[in-house]
């Protein structure tokens, strides 16, 4: 009985200490990577969620597609949208998209590409701009990263109505 009372205050102990460890991570964390601001606007970004710069558009191109399949993606359009978390998304990829362009853009097509998306997140959002954002990410992430997925919607000049 001694011996079953031991092992379970050791198993509480771990338990306790594993949960202290991750909270304690999670916490240094979020400390250490927020407060980033985006250019022209009073919002702040979380370097989580961004980094500082991408050095490659195709980076940028592959985590808003993320971003937008895991807010969007599946029918979550349809359900609870959170607008304020897609807009600081949109100024953010502004100011990503106003330095790709500041920098030069070699590919014509993609550089309409991303005035397009530029210019829509531009526009008070609804849930037609956010699904047509959606769109242009998945299929420059096809063009561009071999996004493997069947659906094509040829909303861009890079990937055409293939």
């Amino acid at each position: 009985m001694d011996q079953v009372k031991t092992m379970f205050s050791i198993l509480s102990l771990l338990v306790a200490a594993t949960f202290a460890a991750l909270y304690i991570y999670i916490f240094s964390l979020h400390t250490e990577m927020s407060g980033m601001k985006v250019e022209g606007t009073d919002e702040v970004v979380s370097a989580a969620s961004f980094p500082v710069e991408y050095e490659r558009v195709e980076d940028f191109i592959a985590d808003f597609h993320e971003y937008y399949n895991r807010t969007t993606g599946y029918g979550m359009i349809d359900r609870e949208l959170d607008l304020e978390d897609q807009q600081i998304h949109v100024n953010a990829a502004i100011s990503y998209i106003d330095d790709f362009l500041k920098n030069g853009v070699a590919h014509e097509d993609l550089k309409r590409d991303l005035e397009a998306i530029k210019d829509i997140s531009s526009r008070d959002l609804t849930r037609v701009e956010i699904r047509s954002l959606h769109r242009y990410y998945h299929d420059l992430d096809k063009a561009f990263n071999h996004y493997d997925h069947e659906d094509t919607f040829g909303v861009t000049e890079t990937f055409g109505d293939q």
